[in-house]
């Protein structure tokens, strides 16, 4: 990839509809987006994220009960 886009931690969290608390969560927990630091700021690739939404995805097994 050329240019990569990088994302800001609240950005990720943002299209992953989660809090950015949540997301710095993942990411401390190592179950998010693998992460970029540059001067000690984290970002996200974008394609690090789309492919971290893709193994993300789970078969669904049931009804979904709200």
């Amino acid at each position: 990839m050329k240019n990569p886009s990088l994302l800001s931690v609240d950005e990720t969290a943002r299209l992953a509809r989660v809090h950015p608390r949540t997301m710095r969560r993942y990411l401390a927990d190592n179950i998010g987006p693998d992460m970029t630091r540059i001067g000690g700021r984290v970002f996200i690739r974008e394609d690090h994220f789309r492919a971290w939404l893709r193994r993300s995805v789970v078969p669904q097994t049931g009804t979904i009960h709200a």
